[in-house]
């Protein structure tokens, strides 16, 4: 069998293993996220605290991957086993094209799709998760404006941003 073929299958294993951690940690992390929003909720600070650690750990985790990934990159490209350098992730794919439709099963791709969604619900839901510290954080300055004796009163401009008009 051609050893460059059976070089790559190595490698293809590498980035599949990679891939599958992306997506582990990816999905804690969106837990974490969904977890984070039920705690802002219930305004348990205490056990929001607790939970940045744990989402800081992720995030290097994952960060530890990225490095991986990047080197699994670079060793591929010095290899030279591929005709075109690899750039970016899609390019990683690209090349790996060739072993997934022989497979039957595009492992990578389907991981890399899974990756791709988990990551669309992450932003999602820290969308959600802003919105709803913005809306806290506005109530409080209303509060905190409240107890200073100072009315304000809340108007939108033309261009759709708030003003606020003191009293």
């Amino acid at each position: 069998m051609n050893s460059h073929l059976d070089e790559k299958k190595l490698y293809y294993q590498d980035a599949i293993n990679v891939w599958e951690g992306f997506c582990q940690l990816h999905k804690e992390l969106y837990d974490l996220t969904c977890e984070e929003y039920l705690t802002l909720l219930s305004s348990d600070m205490d056990k929001l605290e607790e939970m940045l650690p744990v989402k800081e750990q992720i995030i290097l985790q994952i960060g530890q991957l990225e490095a991986e990934r990047s080197e699994l990159i670079q060793r591929l490209n010095g290899l030279k086993i591929f005709s075109n350098e690899i750039i970016r992730a899609g390019d990683l794919l690209t090349c790996f094209s060739e072993i997934e439709s022989k497979a039957g099963i595009p492992a990578l791709k389907n991981l890399n799709a899974l990756l791709v969604d988990i990551i669309q619900k992450i932003q999602e839901q820290n969308k959600k998760n802003q919105m709803f510290l913005n809306k806290a954080m506005q109530s409080l300055r209303e509060i905190k404006q409240g107890f200073a004796g100072k009315k304000t009163y809340t108007t939108y401009g033309a261009d759709g941003m708030t003003r606020a008009l003191g009293r």
